[in-house]
């Protein structure tokens, strides 16, 4: 169900997830904030995409927690809510908040790139939230009209980046920073597989998919508002002995959308859709989060499509008694916030945010017509409660009830070891 992470608790996986599996840059400038210990940051700019903002072009403002030995504390923060700001053909305002550690002695802001797009950007500037105070903490040519960059400094910058100033397009003064990453090679990765990736053609959409391996075939569902690429840590140890195949849900990573509105039942008749087009009579299907939802409605509707399931932090509806309160509370306040910055109802990060809290609507009964072994899987301390997880594993016949001790929803992404294991000795029992 949940399948992305908010920078206030680490709950969602979308971005970096996208960081990890994508060759990404970034340019930065360490500002002196130890004075302001404990106090909330808030990082500003605008941002013009030449082109438009996918999947794997993209760039995001990015702040990093750094302590007297330069050490960076805990994750960085990175918008990754990037889409909701982003607006095609014209200046889009970026903002990016977080807190200063109270070891900190910098924070390194800047932002972070990958793609071959090229971007404009202009009027970065950084404040300290002091109660209802904001102060501007001076930035070393954030706005860019100085031509000498030498305040900026560079990440994992690839030889093939142009970084100039430029006065093509400016938002304010006389000119912008650009970067030119339209000469980059890329590698190819799970979900960027140019020799590999196909579209198929249902239900008015088009689905990407990629197929790797030989062996019985293994359907990869993702998360909420992510991609295929959410099982990178899961490729090796499936391509091994399985035929894999990564599909991207309707409107997320390279797949299309259309108005029809977005309910699990629709992604899962897409899904047996699009194993009728492919010749594929069953599969094993390993689905986590919104891919677990989508994975069992297959296998309730579909049954004969299903040979064994393995699901990850699955939900068959939305309420106190299988969310955690505080994962619906930051929901519908990212809704509201979304709604104040005047973002379409039809924009797609708004519709999924809203299949997250009014989806799904499955009957626990109605498990009962699974026929697939099921392995059901949550974390200790996910946000799909363990009561809500033993439910799912209680109505499907022929289930077994796995919770990951010590794990959250994240379980395929941060102990991709124990996870992958547990799925892969399941699929070959």
């Amino acid at each position: 169900m949940f399948g992305y992470r908010t920078k206030i608790v680490s709950v969602f996986i979308f971005l970096l997830v996208t960081f990890a599996k994508a060759q990404f840059y970034e340019l930065y400038q360490p500002i002196a904030v130890e004075q302001y210990k404990g106090k909330n940051f808030l990082l500003e700019a605008k941002i013009w995409y030449t082109n438009s903002m996918t999947n794997s072009s993209w760039t995001v403002l990015a702040v990093r927690n750094v302590d007297a030995n330069s050490k960076v504390i805990k994750q960085p923060f990175y918008n990754d809510d990037a889409g909701e700001y982003y607006k095609k053909n014209e200046w889009s305002h970026y903002e990016l908040k977080g807190k200063i550690d109270s070891n900190t002695k910098f924070l390194t802001i800047g932002f972070a790139f990958a793609g071959n797009d090229n971007y404009f950007i202009d009027d970065l500037k950084l404040y300290v939230l002091d109660g209802k105070n904001k102060i501007e903490i001076p930035l070393k040519n954030g706005d860019f009209e100085n031509e000498d960059l030498k305040e900026w400094k560079n990440f994992q910058k690839d030889d093939h980046v142009k970084v100039a100033t430029s006065s093509e397009k400016f938002y304010s003064g006389k000119q912008s920073l650009y970067i030119d990453n339209s000469n980059v090679k890329t590698k190819p990765t799970l979900g960027n597989n140019a020799e590999i990736g196909k579209y198929a053609e249902v239900n008015g959409v088009k689905l990407y998919y990629e197929i790797y391996g030989n062996g019985t075939p293994v359907l990869l569902l993702h998360g909420n508002n992510s991609s295929m690429g959410a099982f990178r840590n899961q490729f090796d140890p499936l391509t091994k002995g399985f035929q894999v195949i990564a599909l991207d849900s309707r409107g997320q990573g390279k797949s299309s959308s259309d108005e029809t509105p977005l309910t699990y039942e629709l992604m899962a008749k897409d899904v047996n859709a699009f194993l009728d087009q492919l010749g594929l009579k069953k599969v094993d299907i390993l689905g986590w989060s919104d891919g677990g939802n989508i994975a069992v409605i297959l296998a309730r509707d579909y049954p004969d499509k299903v040979n064994k399931m393995a699901i990850m932090g699955t939900v068959l509806y939305n309420d106190d008694s299988s969310v955690t309160k505080e994962t619906n509370v930051l929901l519908k306040e990212q809704v509201k916030a979304m709604k104040e910055r005047g973002i379409a109802e039809n924009n797609m990060d708004y519709r999924l945010k809203m299949l997250l809290i009014n989806e799904p609507h499955i009957d626990p009964n109605s498990l009962e017509k699974i026929k697939s072994p099921s392995l059901i899987m949550a974390g200790e301390h996910d946000v799909v409660k363990e009561k809500h997880t033993k439910l799912i594993a209680e109505k499907i016949p022929n289930s077994k009830l796995l919770i990951f001790k010590g794990g959250d929803h994240e379980a395929p992404e941060k102990i991709p070891g124990i996870f992958n294991k547990a799925v892969v000795d399941f699929f070959t029992s």
